[in-house]
């Protein structure tokens, strides 16, 4: 019968992997909101990891573990730009992630794992803004040891700044994508990668400028 599981939050930058950029879509399906809304409004509340420890117990049997979670490295942060973006006055705007939280639960009888995760960031308007409300594209990637299961799935996370305000705080949060598990295959083989979906330009861009983060 299915099994609850620990929680687990990060704010861990990974290193960056090229791959990632070219992965398909997870499975996912719908399932329990309680979990993933209850890391929501974790990371809505205290902008900081709420969950955490190993060897999380209940009962007296030892929980099954989580995936990993954690930021990809070069794309925790987007700069976007008008015109040539020669200099910070062309700057629209730029948005950073910050906490990854998720929540996970074994489904014995299919021998699948499901997982909800969440991640909060702050997003801030630049000199070049000409509106107030912009689209920050994000993913959510998993990656698997011992073999080649990569899978990616592209968000849009819609950001409004009312009239004065300069930054604005988002949470996106993501239920239910499935994992397969079995002999070796349990949660810790997995990690969740979560980032901002770059365009080559983007990318270049963070790779050769030195990033000021969001006060």
């Amino acid at each position: 019968m299915p099994s609850c599981l620990a929680n687990k939050s990060s704010d861990t930058k990974m290193p960056f992997l090229p791959a990632l950029s070219r992965l398909t879509k997870p499975a996912s399906r719908s399932c329990r909101t309680a979990p993933a809304l209850a890391v929501a409004a974790a990371l809505a509340l205290s902008g900081c990891g709420m969950f955490g420890g190993s060897d999380i117990k209940e009962g007296g049997t030892t929980l099954y573990p989580c995936p990993t979670v954690g930021v990809l490295n070069e794309t925790d942060h987007v700069t976007l730009l008008s015109g040539t973006g020669a200099d910070l006055t062309d700057v629209v705007a730029k948005a950073e992630i910050g906490k990854v939280v998720s929540t996970c639960k074994y489904d014995v009888d299919e021998s699948t794992i499901t997982v909800d995760i969440a991640f909060n960031g702050t997003a801030e308007l630049g000199p070049a803004a000409s509106t107030r409300a912009l689209t920050l594209k994000t993913f959510v990637a998993v990656t698997r040891r011992y073999d080649a299961f990569d899978k990616k799935q592209v968000y849009e996370v819609p950001v409004v700044f009312e009239p004065g305000q300069r930054q604005v705080h988002f949470v996106k949060t993501v239920e239910g994508t499935i994992l397969p598990y079995g002999g070796r295959a349990d949660g810790s083989i997995y990690q969740l990668l979560v980032g901002f979906q770059l365009t080559p330009e983007q990318l270049e861009y963070n790779r050769r400028t030195s990033y000021i983060p969001i006060r």
